[in-house]
């Protein structure tokens, strides 16, 4: 059913700064849920330019081996975090969860801070590319607040004190460290794969180039060891999103009906019967943990 696009609950969250959370999930939940869930995805992938991110990924295996679960535990845990904010006992609750996990890996603090980055900037930057517009300022900071309360919570160090102040430390450091590696090429191929069942059938032979057409970035291609997709599928990709992009400026899906009660938010097909939020992780990890006292933290 087309239903027309209503900016006015979106306009009255944008008016109020301190309401950063419900705005972010008002994006991510009606005004511009597949943007936000897409660059979501795109956002890990682009971690993987970085050796020192990838050359831990490819010792856990869990890209090449499990590469949907990974993919479905970390739209999960976002969901669980998101929902009702990180300061909420089922945020509290979830960030245990991964702070554990991440306990087993030696991940340095810049890392951290280099992927909490990505998950602020690669929605504001696909919003202005493929989207039906780009986000605002308050929208952009709303980003920046609710993913700062997430990096405080996960521990992490020195985060910058504004978007652009973190969009400034994200230039720099990637300029410094992406680089080609084997391990990179690796990895990102697993995540690649692991995007296969997440899509239909017909996509799935073009999921690579459609995938490194959407990252519109040369650079990190030429890191993960892939070659850039042809002329013709960039063309082709970019005329789609532009139909799309107009299609949205009049009608959205979601506009009555949340995203995350629809099917594609639903949809884990590393869980088909849903999943139990003290469960998500490492399988090697997860396992080890049940078989002396059930899953961590329940």
């Amino acid at each position: 059913m087309l239903v027309p696009r209503n900016n006015k609950k979106l306009k009255s969250l944008q008016s109020n700064p301190s309401d950063y959370h419900n705005l972010v999930r008002y994006l991510a939940n009606h005004d511009m849920p597949l943007d936000f869930l897409i660059a979501g995805e795109l956002a890990q992938i682009q971690t993987f330019g970085i050796p020192s991110i990838s050359k831990i990924l490819r010792r856990t295996r869990q890209y090449q081996d499990h590469g949907t679960k990974r993919l479905d535990d970390t739209k999960a845990i976002l969901v669980e975090i998101m929902t009702d904010s990180v300061h909420s006992p089922r945020g509290q609750h979830m960030v245990k969860h991964l702070n554990w996990i991440h306990s087993h890996y030696p991940i340095s603090n810049e890392d951290y801070l280099y992927t909490l980055a990505l998950f602020i900037l690669e929605p504001d930057r696909w919003a202005r590319q493929f989207s039906y517009r780009s986000l605002t300022d308050a929208e952009r900071d709303a980003l920046y607040q609710e993913f700062r309360d997430l990096g405080e919570a996960m521990n992490i160090k020195d985060i910058p004190d504004s978007f652009q102040a973190f969009q400034h430390w994200h230039s720099t450091y990637k300029a410094r460290h992406l680089t080609y590696h084997p391990d990179n090429h690796v990895v990102a191929q697993g995540l690649i794969d692991g995007m296969k069942p997440m899509v239909p059938s017909y996509l799935r032979p073009f999921i690579q180039s459609l995938i490194l057409v959407l990252l519109n970035d040369g650079d990190l291609v030429t890191a993960i060891g892939m070659k850039k997709p042809s002329a013709p599928m960039r063309l082709m990709v970019h005329s789609v999103m532009g139909i799309r992009r107009l299609w949205l400026k009049f009608f959205n899906p979601w506009q009555n009906t949340p995203f995350n009660e629809g099917q594609i938010a639903t949809n884990y097909p590393s869980y088909p019967g849903g999943y139990q939020a003290s469960c998500l992780g490492p399988e090697k990890l997860i396992r080890n943990v049940n078989q002396r006292n059930g899953c961590p933290y329940q």
